[in-house]
């Protein structure tokens, strides 16, 4: 063969390297679960979900509050170094297709004493390549596993950094709940000592019986018991809110605001947004990628691996004459390996990964089941909620004035104390339910949110490592962190 041949061969072998095909193409994943036909919000408002819900809540000290979680929640930021830190092993994986290059010197002095004493000096200077070509695409498949470890690391980010803000967010709201909570009671208290003062009064002047006020003050005490336990509840849920930000949990955060008794309509997307959308998603695809690349690379190492290495030295008994390269030693080796037999290791193996690849297709259908579930119940829960805040405000209402009536009318002997006694109770559980129920919209309403893979920011904030807003120390190196959705095939 000669030289231009020679030449001619490589580039069709290297022409042939590092080729990391996709496992599985786009609309294999979109049809691994028949969904058009049975999304439930098809009928509705067919709108892309917008980013910036948080926003859409009106609610300056939350927003401010997301955002100083943001920056010092430790769990958090520990997903964002653990994504860093997956940035910088594909990288790594990605820098094994590249030629290695290494320099290596070495000085040594040798004497002899006799018979004759004698002294030498030994300079040597040399330069090591070595290069495996990746002509199966064996080394792509495996810096493409690394480049899918990323991704998920990644989505994994971007979804803790969704998931955070709602916990917080909810917490918020469990916090004005609790709050609100702790006032009924409160002023429950006041209604029934004014209750027990009246009572007290006619049993003094003999127009009730003693089990009237003994009934009556039971009621006294048994809601002091439920304030006290409800200001209890009250300090957690200040204390919870403080740890999302790193503070030490002293309860004494100020959270204002209120449960918004009116939420705009939600538009809602088609089921192939949730597919662009959901970090989850995205993070069960890139497993998916990742398991599909295993299996390419361990099928192709039963193939042959052909390398080349070279190396060229220079020795000299005088260290200035080192580069002047008089004494030039090289050698260049071209190599190739082919497994022969190993037990059957690499072929167990390779069914394995081909195995694991398929066990991946099914977490992914499964995920996917999971999200519109997710959506699903969301969405029933959004328009059931609503209709209980109608209805129990106005069990509430009723409830509030059905106790004046009864204490005027107890007042003036026209029913007796079991009346009383029950419209009390009953409208305290309307009240109290009524704040609960309103929590729970809003509550749901954030995960309906979250569900949709809608940003809490409306600066359409990417998810990188920059928003993680963490103070870092970033070693400086010529090999970065590559964030895009770039193909490494050639």
């Amino acid at each position: 063969m000669n030289t231009s041949k020679l030449w001619a061969s490589s580039a069709m072998m290297l022409a042939l390297s590092a080729c990391a095909t996709l496992p599985i193409n786009e609309s294999e994943l979109s049809n691994a679960v028949d969904i058009n036909s049975q999304w439930q919000a098809s009928g509705e408002q067919m709108l892309a979900v917008q980013d910036g819900w948080l926003d859409d809540l009106a609610m300056e000290e939350l927003s401010s509050f997301v955002a100083e979680v943001m920056r010092s929640n430790p769990n958090y930021n520990e997903v964002a170094l653990r994504m860093q830190a997956a940035g910088f092993n594909a990288d790594a994986a990605r820098g094994r297709l590249l030629p290695r290059i290494g320099a290596s010197g070495s000085a040594g002095r040798t004497g002899v004493e006799s018979p004759v004493e004698n002294t030498s000096n030994s300079f040597s200077l040399g330069l090591d390549a070595s290069w495996e070509a990746d002509v199966w695409g064996k080394l792509s498949a495996n810096a493409a596993v690394a480049r899918s470890t990323y991704e998920v690391a990644e989505y994994d980010f971007y979804g803790a950094r969704l998931s955070l803000a709602a916990q917080v967010a909810q917490s918020w709201f469990d916090v004005i709940e609790a709050k609100q909570q702790l006032d009924l009671s409160t002023s429950t208290v006041e209604n029934y000592e004014r209750a027990t003062t009246i009572i007290r009064n006619r049993f003094e002047r003999g127009l009730s019986s003693g089990l009237d006020l003994r009934l009556s003050i039971t009621t006294l005490e048994a809601e002091k018991a439920r304030e006290k336990q409800r200001e209890t509840t009250y300090r957690q849920a200040l204390r919870k809110i403080e740890l999302f930000a790193g503070r030490y949990p002293s309860a004494s955060i100020a959270v204002s605001g209120e449960i918004p008794d009116q939420l705009i309509e939600i538009p809602v997307g088609v089921p192939l947004d949730l597919l662009e959308r959901r970090p989850d998603l995205q993070s069960a695809k890139s497993r998916l990628y990742g398991a599909g690349y295993r299996s390419q690379a361990a099928n192709k190492a039963l193939l042959p691996s052909i390398s080349i290495t070279a190396r060229g030295s220079n020795t000299s008994e005088e260290f200035g004459q080192l580069l002047k390269f008089d004494n030039i030693f090289w050698n260049l080796v071209g190599g190739i390996a082919q497994p022969i037999f190993q037990g059957g290791q690499l072929r167990y193996s390779a069914k394995a990964e081909q195995m694991n690849f398929e066990a991946q297709k099914q977490n992914y259908a499964q995920t996917l089941l999971r999200a519109f579930k997710e959506v699903e119940d969301a969405l029933d829960n959004d328009r059931s909620l609503a209709e209980r805040v109608e209805h129990t405000a106005l069990a509430a209402e009723n409830a509030i004035a059905a106790e004046q009536v009864a204490l005027e009318q107890y007042s003036q002997g026209l029913i007796r104390i079991s009346t009383l006694l029950q419209s009390q109770r009953s409208s305290l559980t309307q009240q109290s339910q009524l704040l609960n129920i309103k929590k729970q919209r809003i509550n749901n309403r954030i995960s309906l949110y979250l569900s949709l893979g809608g940003d809490f920011s409306s600066n359409n904030a990417t998810n990188t490592q920059e928003n993680a807003n963490i103070q870092i120390e970033e070693v400086q190196t010529d090999d970065t962190i590559s964030t895009d959705n770039e193909a490494l095939t050639p």
